[in-house]
């Protein structure tokens, strides 16, 4: 994400966008677990990758960043609450941070965990 200033631009890297969405989830109540999809080669790949990488994907155009998430909720707790409140924190955080205000947020459910 290129961002222009008075003094030149900064580059802000997808790393650093899936940094601050990975501290918004676990921040939230209810999420037991980032995931990542659950199909074979995706699990099989997992084992390589960072924790925070498995079940955060951050994508960008030109006018938006779109960042899709993966989670496991705490079994009982009201899942649509749980997933609103997951996606204004992680909103809230990223557009505080990078001062940007064209994101979307989407929470896929891969489970419940006791």
């Amino acid at each position: 994400m290129l961002i222009e200033t008075e003094f030149g631009t900064v580059d802000i890297k997808n790393d650093v966008i899936k940094e601050l969405v990975y501290k918004a989830v676990i921040e939230s109540y209810g999420t037991v677990e980032i995931s990542g999809k659950q199909g074979f080669f995706d699990r099989i790949s997992s084992f390589w990758s960072k924790s925070e990488d498995r079940g955060i994907n951050v994508s960008e155009n030109e006018e938006s960043i779109v960042i899709d998430l993966f989670l496991v909720f705490e079994y009982g707790l009201p899942i649509k609450k749980v997933a609103q409140n997951i996606q204004e924190n992680v909103h809230h955080r990223v557009t505080s941070m990078l001062n940007f205000d064209n994101i979307k947020v989407n929470v896929s459910i891969s489970g419940l965990k006791y």
